[in-house]
């Protein structure tokens, strides 16, 4: 069914900076398109060519029904591509041939059994030789899904574990940030080395009122202030 988005995905193809190669990839999945298959609106608008790749790969996910088996194969290939060296070799070395990168990915899918999207991304990123990639594209489709499920990930960081108090208090701090209708997932990770308050870590913003962060702060103003009077 990929193919029938092949009209829209072609049409589409200058706007969002895709390759024509990249299209034709996608849309070889199947045979004969229908002039009124229409993909899902996108839940959030990312810029540049990852960003376009992910949103192209979430929008026919979410028509096929599948958005979050090809989110869980993306982290497994990402991984796979962190852990082994030759797989790597194979993302970036641009004199490898195409059809020889295009069987590797090939091979690799079919061993788990990924699905027709995941597919088609990846051969898509082989005959581009742009499979390094495939971190950026994940990362963005990351971002896709947390908007279509309206959550907002935050995680707590202080110098020592929380009791239940102490996490009623950042959890109602950290959901200021949030914007209504979204909902707050937030984990809690402990740092020594922050000596005391908080930071609360955001995909898109950084929150530090940590003891380290203030010292840091004095620090630095009193430096500049010795440097003034010099």
């Amino acid at each position: 069914m990929l193919a029938r988005a092949a009209c829209l995905l072609a049409c589409r193809a200058e706007q969002l900076q895709l390759s024509k190669q990249l299209v034709r990839c996608f849309a070889a999945a199947a045979s004969a398109p229908k002039t009124d298959y229409k993909l899902p609106v996108a839940p959030l608008q990312l810029s540049g060519t990852s960003g376009a790749i992910a949103t192209l790969a979430w929008q026919v996910a979410a028509k096929e029904n599948v958005l979050a088996n090809v989110q869980d194969e993306l982290y497994q290939l990402v991984e796979v591509f962190k852990t082994y060296p030759e797989i790597r070799r194979l993302a970036t070395d641009p004199f490898l041939p195409v059809a020889f990168r295009q069987k590797v990915v090939c091979d690799m899918c079919a061993a788990k059994e990924v699905t027709e999207v995941t597919k088609r991304l990846m051969e898509a990123l082989a005959e581009e030789n742009s499979l390094s990639a495939i971190v950026q594209v994940t990362l963005a489709y990351e971002e896709l899904m947390l908007a279509h499920k309206k959550e907002v990930h935050c995680t707590v960081v202080t110098a020592q574990p929380l009791d239940d108090a102490e996490r009623a208090v950042f959890t109602k701090q950290a959901q200021a940030f949030v914007e209504p209708g979204f909902k707050l997932v937030m984990k809690e990770k402990v740092d020594r080395k922050l000596l005391g308050g908080f930071v609360l870590e955001f995909e898109d913003r950084l929150v530090d009122m940590s003891k380290a962060k203030k010292l840091e702060e004095f620090n630095n103003l009193v430096t500049k202030l010795e440097n003034d009077l010099k």
